[in-house]
């Protein structure tokens, strides 16, 4: 089952939410070891606001989790997933070419 934590964390930044990313890996979260997968993060930095995504078994086992690695979570929801499969919507790992994904507002009718 796919799980969102809503964390409220004032003054969140990029780096904090790796840092997350980077224990989840240390945690065994990434590959979903524990039976549970750290799938990502959406960053609202403007709003002091970060969704983690995790798929896991029951809400307790992502409590359990989110909670050993510390993320700062205000509440847990269930969630699905509507759209293209999560793998291909991840961002590049490699350093971006320049081009733009999207059109610019300028293209846009």
């Amino acid at each position: 089952m796919l799980y969102a934590a809503k964390c409220y964390w004032p003054g969140v930044t990029r780096i904090d939410v790796e840092q997350i990313a980077a224990l989840a890996a240390q945690a065994g979260l990434g590959m979903g070891r524990s039976g549970v997968a750290y799938l990502g993060s959406l960053l609202f930095a403007a709003d002091d606001l970060v969704l983690c995504l995790f798929e896991g078994p029951s809400r307790a086992a992502v409590i359990q989790a989110s909670d050993r690695i510390g993320i700062p979570r205000e509440r847990l929801m269930d969630s699905a997933w509507l759209g293209l499969p999560i793998q291909e919507v991840a961002p590049p790992r490699s350093r971006p070419s320049g081009r733009r994904a999207w059109p610019s507002p300028a293209n846009c009718d």
